[in-house]
């Protein structure tokens, strides 16, 4: 066998498809650093070139901007996962999301909304056969905290590595920026992976129809509550980030059933990108959030029946009947609640 494909720490190479010449030089640097093979090509790569490729654990894509192109090289790509069987990462931007979520049906894949390496390798560790975790052989374990750490040491000498090549964006490519959530010691406060939330059966929307629209269902049970009463909890959680650290009170879980509970009182709609923003905490990490409520039915995937481009979020028949029949109990019992 041959002795590179040996080596390979997650259990194959990770195959790099981007469209930012030097994003995709920092992923390339800290994948080769921490010991792992990756070969990039660009966006405009060909079948024949993704078909070449052999041992391939993974397949990461880098899109920052969305054209035709992009849309293209992510079809090209999803084939080919399908085919292969393979696990899919896909590195955007906040703004892109919505677009990308409606184009991409292919199950097995996770999305990405930080630069940071730190956030690629945890999705690594997670997406791959044979985790990280493998190499630290004198260790009984290592946990996301210990990975974030050891990633923000490989992408400084990946990103210091760049500088020194002088890799230059291309035309009509952006240079990396400096983010908040570039940092991941910024995201190792906040669970990585949810905890499995099941909705319980708290109440009982009354001859309710989960097949229409949240602003088509009887509201008779919804007539106790105002969605100005929602939003203004979620203003006082806001007030709290003036005076004390906003990740000391992180629940991004809470954030959403309010703001899913505030849009369904006013008869909106909430997309992907404007749930991730509502939730308050990096947005990779809303995305897990969101991802493994919609698994566990507290929330629902609806797509826009007039721009297929846009998936929205709902809450669910049964989350609706618990934060009704929370909130009532609360007003009811005079307690205050952020």
């Amino acid at each position: 066998m041959d002795q590179n494909i040996q080596k390979d720490i997650w259990g194959g190479q990770i195959l790099l498809v981007s469209d930012d010449t030097e994003l995709r030089a920092l992923y390339v640097h800290a994948i080769e650093l921490l010991g792992g093979r990756c070969t990039a090509l660009p966006i405009s790569f060909n079948s024949d070139d993704i078909g070449e490729q052999i041992n391939v654990a993974t397949i990461v894509v880098q899109i920052t901007e969305w054209d035709g192109v992009q849309r293209e090289a992510l079809g090209r790509v999803e084939r080919f996962c399908e085919a292969s069987r393979l696990p899919m990462l896909i590195r955007t931007d906040l703004n892109l999301l919505d677009m990308i979520l409606a184009e991409v049906e292919y199950p097995h894949v996770e999305h990405l909304l930080s630069d940071s390496v730190a956030e690629l390798f945890v999705s690594l560790e997670h997406r791959t056969e044979r985790p990280i975790s493998s190499l630290f052989a004198d260790r009984d374990e290592i946990d996301l905290v210990d990975l974030k750490k050891i990633s923000a040491d490989v992408e400084r000498i990946a990103r210091a590595l760049v500088k020194l090549s002088g890799t230059k964006p291309a035309a009509g490519e952006r240079r990396l920026i400096n983010s908040p959530f570039l940092e991941p010691e910024a995201q190792t406060k906040v669970a990585d992976s949810p905890i499995g939330f099941k909705a319980g059966a708290s109440g009982d929307l009354q001859g309710a129809d989960s097949d229409r629209a949240p602003e088509h269902r009887p509201t008779t049970v919804l007539d106790n509550i105002s969605a100005d009463e929602v939003r203004g909890l979620i203003r006082a959680r806001r007030l709290r980030d003036q005076y004390f650290d906003g990740e000391l009170f992180a629940d991004p879980a809470w954030d959403m059933l309010l703001d899913l509970m505030a849009a369904q009182l006013e008869g909106t709609k909430v997309a992907v990108s404007s749930l991730c923003i509502a939730a308050s905490v990096p947005p990779t990490t809303a995305l897990r959030w969101i991802k493994t409520m919609t698994e566990e039915g507290v929330f629902e995937r609806k797509a826009d029946e007039r721009d297929g481009r846009r998936i929205f979020i709902e809450l669910s028949e049964e989350a609706t009947a618990g934060m009704v029949g929370l909130l009532t109990m609360i007003r009811r019992e005079g307690l205050i609640l952020i």
